[in-house]
């Protein structure tokens, strides 16, 4: 019986670079003695509480990285310049990173980020190492490195066909509206290389107008006058279900910025509400980068009756 679990611990061991955790020892069979007895021979390491290596297994820097994500708690995974590296796009660190979802930061050698907003999506395991994926990394190394250094690290990306434009753009959209601060690095670079920043309203309008008919939701009436109960207009708006009393207004990057055109938006859409309108704001970065997000959003609200 112990042959076998043993055999399951060393193929699992091998698959992660001679690394692997008490967890997963447990789960193959193994009992707390026998892990403490191993440890205790030295036929196993523990270089962290809960982690072990096996002896006598390479002390490759592949090894340390697992270590260090094993080392971190559940559901950690190595990232920013280390997942880069890993990625080929990037060279390597003097320093192991890791991401985390867990709250508080053990004392450790290598550096761990604390993530509230870690998905699953997030998360690959390559060459045995569980890490973020190339979108994510490339999103998460905007902070640090400034743009010309993660301008270059998504060129290589892209030039290995690791991932595309939209896909990181995706990802920086998600991470984005949960408050994520920092994002701005390669928010700038995508929308240079995507033309984003200098798209026209009617392009905007279009592009919306598109992913919803894509989507076969039903098209709502654009470029109405919305005039108050006293005959006086309150607005023209870019597009309105009429029976629903559902409002969509599309913030273009280059429309609504200044202080002025901010004040008068937000006093025009308090009018529009007290005449009865549900409103709905999307801006370039929801329509071009996460369309679903758009489509989900307009048909629930065409759920609610008027």
């Amino acid at each position: 019986m112990d042959r076998e679990v043993l055999l399951r611990i060393a193929a699992m061991a091998s698959h992660h670079h001679g690394a692997f955790t008490r967890k997963m020892a447990l789960d193959a069979g193994a009992t707390a003695s026998m892990l403490d007895r191993r440890a205790r021979t030295g036929e196993w390491l523990r270089p962290y509480e809960g982690v072990y290596v096996v002896a006598g297994s390479a002390s490759t820097w592949e090894r340390a990285v697992v270590t260090a994500v094993f080392a971190s708690g559940p559901g950690a995974v190595a990232s920013h310049a280390t997942a880069a590296h890993i990625w080929g796009v990037a060279g390597r660190p003097r320093t192991l990173e890791v991401t985390s979802s867990m709250k508080g930061r053990p004392d450790r050698p290598h550096v761990i980020h604390r993530s509230s907003d870690l998905e699953q999506q997030d998360i690959v395991e390559r060459a045995g190492i569980p890490m973020t994926s190339v979108a994510r990394t490339l999103v998460d190394i905007g902070v640090p490195w400034g743009q010309a250094m993660a301008s270059r690290a998504l060129d290589e990306a892209q030039r290995r066909e690791l991932t595309d434009l939209r896909s990181v753009a995706s990802v920086l959209h998600r991470v984005a509206r949960k408050g994520r601060r920092g994002a701005g690095v390669m928010r700038l670079i995508l929308e240079d290389r995507l033309g984003w920043a200098a798209i026209t309203q009617s392009q905007l309008e279009d592009e919306f107008l598109r992913i919803l008919q894509a989507a076969g939701v039903e098209l709502p009436v654009s470029q109405v006058r919305i005039v108050k109960r006293g005959g006086r207009t309150v607005a023209r708006v870019d597009f309105v279900y009429l029976d629903l009393r559902l409002i969509i207004e599309l913030d273009g990057e280059r429309y609504h910025t200044d202080r002025n055109t901010f004040r008068s938006d937000r006093r025009r859409q308090n009018e529009l509400i007290q005449e009865g309108y549900r409103i709905l704001r999307f801006t370039a970065w929801d329509v071009f980068a996460a369309p679903d997000y758009v489509i989900a959003q307009v048909v629930a609200a065409r759920r609610i009756p008027a």
